[in-house]
């Protein structure tokens, strides 16, 4: 039998390897700091009045307050505006799932004519610069009749996330064997109850990902909604944040109180979600 080869032991080798792990710790840590500091100053900002915040602004709140976050809340109408998010971003995730799950299934496992030109085509559409489509996109809308109307960025929001999604979904059921499929026909299954009952169960995985990442986008999403949604009872959260800022002064601590509560969904969501989300990372060419 051929023996293992042993590691090196020596006091130089052991120092390299040192060294070397200390590097990439002190990279992780720097990349960490530059991180957390942004929501630590916020907070902290937040906390302040505005007359603390123009005394020092880098210091430690002396007198903590929750006030900017009530006026954010209740006169800024953050509130309102969390709402009409919620609606856009839940009801966008949803039917992301609903065309992306029905694509991913027809293209990974059905047989018709011009099944590859079709994934190509969306595959080629995921090449396309949003910002390139944005004179068109807001002269149909404004045709149809779709401007400040939750349903016009969520149509919008639902068009730009299908192909990414397409392609996700049709890669993961890829992997899963074609006789799932044809014991599923034999027992007399149409094709919308093996896609319900074989398929869903199965890439729950991938649509677990897909929701995580469509809605970590569509809540942070800025531009298509301050270019849709003008109205202000049917603005979304990082629209209403963004309209803090004044023209001539702003109040800094309220701003960041809106920040604040505008982020808060997302890392409550990231935090639940961070193991699937680490897996989500590396899925889509593989099972």
């Amino acid at each position: 039998m051929k023996q293992q080869a042993k590691r090196p032991t020596c006091p130089r080798y052991l120092t390299r390897r040192k060294i070397g792990r200390g590097g990439i710790a002190l990279a992780l840590i720097s990349v960490s700091i530059t991180t957390i500091y942004p929501l630590i100053f916020v907070i902290m900002t937040a906390l302040k009045d505005r007359k603390e915040y123009l005394l020092n602004r880098y210091a430690l709140p002396k007198e903590p307050t929750l006030r900017q976050f009530l006026d954010a809340w209740n006169y800024a109408n953050v509130g309102r505006y969390l709402g009409n998010s919620a609606i856009v971003v839940i009801t966008a995730v949803v039917l992301v799932w609903v065309v992306c799950c029905m694509a991913g299934y027809a293209l990974s496992h059905l047989r018709f004519p011009g099944r590859r030109a079709a994934f190509f085509a969306i595959l080629g559409s995921m090449m396309i610069a949003p910002q390139v489509i944005l004179i068109p996109l807001y002269a149909m809308l404004n045709d149809v009749g779709l401007l400040n109307r939750h349903i016009g960025l969520i149509l919008v929001y639902v068009t730009l996330a299908v192909p990414f999604g397409t392609y996700l979904m049709t890669s993961y059921l890829r992997g899963v064997p074609g006789e799932l499929v044809e014991a599923a026909q034999v027992d007399g299954a149409n094709h919308f109850q093996i896609l319900w009952r074989v398929m869903v169960p199965i890439a729950k995985p991938a649509i677990v990902t897909l929701g995580i990442f469509n809605f970590l986008w569509m809540w942070n999403e800025l531009l298509f909604a301050l270019l849709i949604l003008n109205d202000e009872s049917v603005r979304t959260l990082m629209v209403g944040v963004a309209n803090l800022r004044g023209q001539y002064t702003t109040n800094i601590p309220l701003l960041s109180a809106g920040l604040f509560l505008a982020a808060a969904p997302v890392l409550l969501v990231f935090m639940i979600f961070q193991t699937q989300l680490s897996k989500g990372m590396t899925m889509g060419a593989v099972k």
